[in-house]
């Protein structure tokens, strides 16, 4: 269901990030997300428990500065510049950093067989951003700063899997998004003064509906699904993704793929799902 959500999120974030300023849909998208799941919570009657907290501040801290902060803003500037149908795709490049980050923190052996599932992934990308025109413009600027993002976003996995143990998925995740919406909000301010006076009032409404898809649901169940399942499964089944989130893409805003875009996209998830899967299976 994460990816599902976290997809359709995606191409509604791409369009808002193109009439507002990324930096305020990032902040007030972080509010947003932030405040409905604290009203869930006080629903629930679920309390935040403040010796728990205080005890996984570091992690609450390094999770929010890799997520929610730098990782989402850097994904904010990326889809700005590029369209939401290829950002869904660039996104499925996670489960490499992931192997990247279980090399250089857990000290794992990269094997050859993922040095050449690797080499594809990359000439999918290339494929998949330019289409055949190797000529660097805005859209590839905008899927390399995707492709960055995942790297950070990726590193959370460590930190998100002990932080929902400890705390919980929804806790976790309004904690988070509450510290860095309030945190990039008067940087929004300053560099965009009159953030509400937008040309286009749909863009509000896009950053609304992203922010409640990603923030609210997507994300809730992406913490949820690491307290019960590997990290590597998680990072695995996030390539289903597009395979709701292309439609919505072409039917809402028509965005679409020429057909070697679409070979390209077909390479990135194949591989993407091919290392996650050679992972498993040797662990």
């Amino acid at each position: 269901l994460s990816p599902f959500f976290s997809s359709i999120a995606t191409i509604f974030q791409s369009q808002a990030t193109k009439q507002i300023n990324p930096l305020v849909v990032t902040s007030i998208g972080s509010l947003f997300g932030s405040l409905v799941l604290f009203l869930m919570l006080l629903m629930q009657k679920k309390r935040l428990n403040l010796e728990k907290i205080k005890k996984n501040r570091k992690t609450i801290l390094i999770m929010t500065f890799l997520r929610p902060l730098l990782g989402q803003l850097i994904l904010a500037y990326g889809l700005s510049l590029t369209t939401g149908v290829k950002a869904i795709f660039f996104t499925k490049s996670e489960p490499y950093f992931v192997l990247f980050w279980h090399w250089i923190i857990k000290k794992e052996k990269i094997k050859s067989k993922y040095l050449i599932l690797l080499f594809f992934h990359i000439i999918g990308a290339i494929i998949l951003s330019t289409g055949g025109n190797l000529m660097i413009d805005k859209p590839q600027i905008g899927d390399l700063l995707i492709i960055t993002a995942m790297g950070l976003l990726s590193l959370s996995y460590f930190y998100a899997k002990r932080l929902t143990d400890n705390i919980g998925a929804q806790k976790s995740n309004a904690i988070t998004l509450g510290i860095a919406g309030i945190f990039l909000l008067p940087f929004a301010f300053i560099f965009n003064p009159f953030p509400f006076h937008s040309q286009h009032p749909t863009g509000w409404f896009y950053l609304l509906v992203s922010a409640l898809f990603f923030n609210v649901v997507g994300l809730t169940f992406w913490f949820s699904s690491l307290k019960s399942v590997a990290p590597w499964i998680v990072s695995a089944l996030r390539s289903v993704g597009p395979v709701l989130g292309v439609p919505v893409a072409y039917f809402v805003f028509g965005e679409s793929l020429s057909f070697l875009q679409l070979f390209g996209g077909i390479i990135v998830l194949l591989t993407s799902f091919l290392i996650a899967r050679e992972h498993l299976i040797s662990h």
